[in-house]
C-alpha cells in the first residue's frame, strides 16, 4: 500500500504536466471583457426555462421572491419575472448593502455569526432609493427576458456558461475588479478615491505575465479602469494599452499577445455611447460590443485558438437568489476599515460566458460543492474572480524558455478553482460556431419611456467620479471631488479623454 502511494504521487505531476499541455496546446490567446454591475438571475436566470438544469430563477420557484419586509413571512412578497428593460436609479451595492441584501438585517447592522443568508433584502435594501417605497423598490426582482438580451444569451447557448461564478467581494465595482487583476484589493473595501488616485501597489497578473516571458494588452474605449494599480502606470504598461479600435485590427492580422484585457466605454460622449451596462446606461448597448467582439474573433486568424470569456465585475444591487459562499481566505491579511469587512465572503453570482470552438455546445459549469470535510481550513475552491488569474497564470499559459515558473499572487488566487478544464470534452475544433449573431434588441427603440436623455447631460455616477478620480492621481491633476460632483457625462469624458492621452505620451 505504501509502494502504491509512492508511486501515485511520483506520477501526479506527470498527469498534470500532460493535462496543461493538452490547454495549451488549444488555447494560445485569452481574451477578458468584463462589463459592469448586473447579476447573474438579472441577465441569465430565465434561461432556466430552456434548460431546468441551470440553477437560476423563475417565478414563484424556492428562494426566487423577496419579502418587503426581510424574513417576515407575513410580509407581502414579490418574485421574479422577465420584464426587466431598464433600472434608471442605480441601486446600492456596498458591502453594507449587500450584506443587507444577503442577510436581511438593516444597514450597518452587523449579522450574528449564526445569521442564514436568505436574500431576501434586495427590495428593502433598494427601498432607500424611492424615499422607503416599497411597492417601488420591488422593481428590483425583475430580470431580462432572454430574447430580450439576445447576444449573452446566444453565446450562453452556443459556447458555455458558469453558474456558479462569484463576484470576488460583496461589495463595489473598483474593489472586485482589483481582484480579476490582483487577487486582492489590498484592504481597500470601499471605492476609496483616495487609494484609487495614488495607486493600489500590489503585483497583478499583468506584471506576471512579463515576468513569464510572455505579452498583454489593454483595450480600452475611453479608459482603463486597470489604472487603479501602481503595476499599471509604470512605462512598461504605458506600451501596451491601445484604443478599441485596433482590436480588429489586431484581431484580423492575428497579432494578438498571450492576454488581452477589454475596457468598455463608462462616458456617453459624442463619439460613442456608453457600452458598459452600468446603469443608467443602456444595456443593449453593452450587447452590441460583444457582438462586435465575437464577431471579430470568430472571423479572425486566431479564432480557433481563443477563449474569450465576458463576465461583470459585480452584481450592482441586482437580485441573485444563490447565496454566497462564505469561509474564504482572506488574500493577504489585510481587513477593509472604511466599511469593515475581512474579505472571507464571496459577493453575488455574476454572468461569466466562456466563448470557445474548444466549449462543448450548451455547457453549463456549476459551483463546486462546497460541503467542508473534517480538516478542511476553508470552504472547497470556488469560481470567483480570482479564477481569472489562477487559471491564466497557472493552468493555461507556461513561462517562456528560460524565464521563472510564477508564484501565486495571494491566499486568494492560490485557493479560487480553476477552469482550465471546460475545454475537455471537446477533441477537434468546432465547425458548427456562429459567424454571426443575431440583431441586438434595442431598449431605446422598443421601450423609450424607461430610459433618460442618453445624451451626456445626466451627472456623473460614483463609478465615473471615481474613474476621473484615479486618472487625476495617475497624471498628477489636483481635482476637488465635490468639484467633479457637479460635471456632466460629457465634461468628465473630456477630462478622461484628455487625461489618458497625456498618460500615454508619457511613453
Amino acid at each position: 500500500m505504501r509502494l502504491y502511494s509512492v508511486i501515485i504521487l511520483a506520477v501526479l505531476p506527470l498527469i498534470s504536466a500532460l493535462s496543461l499541455s493538452s490547454v495549451s496546446d488549444k488555447i494560445k490567446h485569452v481574451i477578458v471583457l468584463m462589463m459592469e454591475n448586473r447579476s447573474f438571475d438579472h441577465m441569465l436566470g430565465f434561461l432556466k426555462e430552456k434548460n431546468q438544469d441551470i440553477n437560476g430563477c423563475l417565478p414563484n420557484a424556492a428562494g426566487c421572491s423577496n419579502h418587503l419586509i426581510p424574513n417576515d413571512p407575513a410580509s407581502q412578497s414579490y418574485t421574479v419575472d422577465k420584464t426587466a428593460v431598464y433600472v434608471q436609479n442605480d441601486p446600492h451595492h456596498s458591502i453594507s448593502w449587500t450584506t443587507e441584501q444577503i442577510y436581511g438585517y438593516p444597514k450597518g447592522t452587523t449579522p450574528p455569526p449564526d445569521a442564514l443568508p436568505t436574500m431576501d433584502g434586495f427590495i428593502a435594501a433598494y427601498a432607500d432609493e424611492f424615499d422607503g417605497d416599497l411597492e417601488q423598490a420591488a422593481t428590483i426582482m425583475k430580470c431580462f427576458d432572454p430574447e430580450h438580451v439576445p447576444i449573452i444569451t446566444n453565446l450562453s447557448m452556443e459556447f458555455g456558461f458558469f453558474d456558479g461564478w462569484f463576484a470576488a467581494v460583496p461589495g463595489p465595482t473598483m474593489v472586485n475588479r482589483a481582484y480579476a487583476s490582483s487577487a486582492t484589493s489590498h484592504g481597500m473595501g470601499t471605492n476609496d478615491k483616495k487609494t484609487i488616485a495614488k495607486g493600489l501597489p500590489q503585483k497583478t497578473m499583468f506584471k506576471q505575465l512579463l515576468d513569464m516571458g510572455l505579452d498583454y494588452r489593454v483595450y480600452y474605449q475611453d479608459v482603463p479602469s486597470v489604472l487603479t494599480f501602481k503595476d499599471m502606470r509604470r512605462k512598461e504598461a504605458r506600451e501596451r494599452y491601445r484604443r478599441f479600435d485596433t482590436l480588429f485590427d489586431d484581431l484580423a492580422a492575428g497579432t494578438m499577445p498571450q492576454f488581452s484585457w477589454l475596457e468598455p466605454s463608462y462616458f456617453t460622449s459624442p463619439k460613442q455611447p456608453a457600452t458598459d451596462q452600468h446603469p443608467d446606461h443602456d444595456v443593449s448597448l453593452g450587447e452590441d460590443l460583444m457582438r462586435q467582439v465575437y464577431e471579430a474573433l470568430r472571423s479572425s486568424p486566431v479564432w480557433e485558438e481563443s477563449l474569450l470569456l465576458i463576465t461583470y465585475d459585480e452584481h450592482g444591487g441586482f437580485f441573485d437568489h444563490v447565496a454566497p459562499p462564505t469561509n474564504v481566505p482572506n488574500p493577504d491579511g489585510l481587513n477593509s476599515t472604511d466599511d469593515p469587512f475581512d474579505f472571507t465572503r464571496l459577493g453575488i453570482r455574476v454572468p461569466a460566458v466562456a466563448v470557445s470552438p474548444w466549449i462543448a455546445k450548451g455547457s453549463v459549469f456549476h459551483a463546486p460543492d462546497s460541503t467542508m470535510e473534517p480538516g478542511d481550513t476553508y470552504t472547497p475552491s470556488q469560481y470567483e474572480h480570482s479564477s481569472i488569474v489562477a487559471t491564466v497564470i497557472h493552468k493555461i499559459f507556461s513561462p517562456a524558455e528560460g524565464y521563472p515558473s510564477p508564484e501565486y499572487l495571494t491566499q486568494r488566487d492560490a485557493w479560487a478553482k480553476t477552469f482550465e478544464w471546460i475545454f475537455d470534452n471537446v477533441t477537434e475544433v468546432r465547425t458548427d460556431c456562429p459567424t454571426k449573431l443575431p440583431h441586438v434588441f434595442s431598449h431605446q427603440k422598443h421601450f423609450p419611456e424607461t430610459l433618460p436623455h442618453l445624451d451626456g447631460s445626466l451627472l456623473l455616477s460614483d463609478l465615473q467620479i471615481e474613474l476621473v478620480t484615479m486618472l487625476a492621481g495617475t497624471v498628477g491633476d489636483d481635482i476637488c471631488s465635490d468639484e467633479i460632483r457637479k460635471w456632466n457625462e460629457l465634461e468628465g469624458f473630456a477630462y478622461v479623454e484628455q487625461a489618458v492621452d497625456n498618460f500615454l505620451s508619457q511613453i
